[in-house]
């Protein structure tokens, strides 16, 4: 399946090679219409952010505000409320036993295990009437971001296409703006951080340098080994640059430059000092340390080795630390080197796909440009920090994002440069790139809003090769047609343009069904119709009057990847209070100390609404 991909994407990109000049009318005049509109720069990142915002609220009645049901998601949420109450963490529970859950610290604190950034964008939204709102300022702050920093390598034009690019592929359909896992925080950092160095070499301001660190705390404090790792070669750049510099120049850098970016990392390191303190007891101690310790049992990194099992005090813990993640993450060198091409495989369809790929073909022209060369430093330092990394999901390789989609589009600029017997074949690459990032995100919606509806286009499933076929058949002869009466582009008629406009995107829609088919999880959409989750139970207690109590009781077939027991930070004072059942263990002083709230049990193994008042004659099984 995964060389049908490349041929229907090759017979599309074949398009063109002999007939570059495709619908040249009107791709011509919007180009002009865009390079106009970009070229006021402070007006390009308010429309990228204002479409990110406008655009994904206009998709609600299909796409509603997304339901939390990963681990981490409920663990940022925790955070997010203990930070909207004006907290760093909260105290633990004295029955706590009954609330301990997945990435959650119970001692000495109760307290998420995660770096505070996401947590404090999700606190944002929730003062603001819902923690979702932060995830999408969030994202719109990324495609905002990644235009500035594209703006500091490039010319407007291509810098805002940029933006726009990363706008449909993360800002609208990706799980970075449909959950509550984050991934556009650590992107905005990273963006921030290689905007600014351009900015600094060029002209030296307090306010780039400022950027700068401002990026690095804001990869501190969100994805603190990634981000490290994305530093280290720009900060070696710039304390090399500076140390080339002639020394009035040298003196002028230090006070301009490196003294803010020293004041205010210093003051990073401070604030995460502080915030270890008050959550782990210990500057020096993070909080996912704590996890780490009394929890995991898989190594971190690839060249520790995993502990023998732990023993908990229920089942879940047992089944997902000591069964779900050892099967999952292993480090000896035959698993390490699948880890490295499965990580690879999925980093390259979650960011890139064949379509952002191609792009990249031109980068060994650009090696003599230096900054290109750290660029590529950089990557390679980053992947061998997520290789050595036993966990990976795609928002871990984040701050690495800026990078790839800085080389992206200065590939593309080259890429449009290519000519081949006077006919500009990079013009119409780079136009059939775009074409198929503009249609691939919509083509996955629009497959999701009819899966829900129980409505298909199963014809075109199995049909796409042959439509896609008989498409390009018909678009060559018009164009060779076309090319006979008017070989110049300028002398073709504008319906002949719009027929080629019009055949070409039916062909780029027939090639993105199939890329659909072939990758359907590069979209994951969050699902709440089928899998509700917890939000009938919240619905319906929030309904009842009174406080409540609910005994989420497993089954002992029940996958613990699905976690039901979350709670807000201030459980005595919660509407609805969840509590596991732990096997053989007395849950008197849990009724007791709840005395005052009604009762329930929660089967969520036979049932989402699987609920009925809890009995004392219906002990656990």
């Amino acid at each position: 399946m995964l060389t049908l991909d490349w041929i229907i994407l090759l017979i599309c990109l074949g398009l063109a090679w002999p007939m570059p000049g495709l619908g040249e009318l009107f791709f011509a005049l919007i180009e002009k219409r865009f390079a106009q509109f970009a070229r006021n720069k402070w007006v390009g990142l308010a429309a990228v952010g204002s479409a990110t915002i406008v655009a994904r609220l206009a998709l609600l009645p299909w796409m509603p505000v997304p339901q939390p049901k990963v681990h981490d998601e409920f663990s940022y949420l925790l955070a997010a409320d203990t930070f909207a109450h004006g907290r760093l963490a909260n105290p633990p529970h004295p029955l706590w036993i009954f609330f301990d859950t997945f990435h959650v610290i119970q001692h000495p604190t109760y307290a998420s295990i995660y770096p505070p950034a996401q947590g404090t964008v999700l606190a944002i939204g929730k003062l603001l009437g819902h923690p979702w709102i932060g995830v999408l300022l969030s994202a719109a702050a990324m495609c905002m971001a990644m235009t500035w920093m594209l703006q500091g390598w490039m010319e407007p034009e291509w810098a805002l296409l940029g933006g726009t690019l990363v706008l449909l592929r993360f800002g609208l359909f990706s799980y970075w703006m449909n959950s509550y896992w984050g991934g556009a925080v650590a992107a905005t950092g990273a963006a921030l951080v290689l905007g600014a160095l351009p900015r600094i070499f060029q002209l030296q301001r307090p306010r780039d340098a400022i950027l700068f660190s401002l990026g690095a705390a804001i990869l501190a404090t969100s994805r603190p080994v990634e981000g490290f790792v994305f530093c280290i070669p720009l900060a070696a750049a710039l304390l090399w640059w500076t140390l080339r510099q002639e020394i009035p120049a040298r003196r002028a850098c230090r006070r301009q430059v490196l003294l803010p970016i020293a004041a205010i990392l210093t003051c990073v390191v401070g604030f995460v000092a502080y915030y270890n303190l008050r959550v782990t007891g210990n500057p020096i101690v993070f909080p996912h340390f704590i996890e780490q310790r009394d929890y995991i049992t898989t190594p971190a990194f690839l060249w520790q080795h995993a502990k023998p099992p732990l023993t908990y005090a229920n089942p879940q813990f047992d089944d997902f630390y000591n069964n779900v993640m050892p099967s999952l993450y292993r480090t000896s060198w035959p698993d390490a080197q699948g880890q490295f091409w499965w990580k690879a495989t999925d980093f390259w369809e979650f960011f890139l796909g064949p379509a952002l790929s191609i792009p990249f073909l031109p980068l060994p022209w650009l090696f003599r440009d230096r900054l290109i060369r750290l660029l590529l430093m950089q990557v390679t330092l980053s992947t061998i920090g997520l290789w050595v990394v036993v966990f990976y999901h795609p928002h871990y390789a984040a701050p690495l994002m800026a990078t790839v989609f800085l080389l992206l589009m200065q590939g593309m600029r080259g890429m449009r440069r290519w000519r081949f017997r006077r006919r500009a074949i990079g013009v119409g690459l780079t136009r059939l790139v775009v074409l198929f990032n503009v249609l691939i995100g919509p083509v996955y919606f629009v497959h999701m809003v009819m899966s829900q509806s129980h409505a298909h286009f199963d014809w075109f499933h199995f049909h796409y090769v042959p439509v896609l076929a008989v498409m390009v058949v018909v678009l060559m002869l018009l164009r060779l047609g076309s090319w006979r009466t008017a070989p110049s582009p300028a002398g073709r008629s504008w319906a002949i343009s719009f027929c080629e406009i019009v055949l070409l995107v039916a062909i780029i829609l027939q090639v993105c069904i199939g890329q659909r088919n072939l990758h359907s999880d590069d979209y994951p959409f969050v699902d709440d119709l089928n899998e509700p989750f917890r939000k009938p139970v919240e619905q319906r207690m929030a309904r009842m009057p009174g406080e409540h109590l609910i005994l989420v009781r497993y089954s002992q077939n029940h996958k613990s990847g699905k976690e039901y027991v979350y709670n807000d930070a201030d459980i005595d004072h919660a509407k609805t209070v969840w509590a596991r059942e732990i096997p053989g263990m007395d849950l008197s002083p849990l009724l007791h100390y709840f005395r005052n709230r009604n009762v329930w049990v929660f089967e969520p193994d036979k049932g989402d609404e699987s609920m009925s008042p809890y009995s004392p004659q219906r002990p656990a099984p």
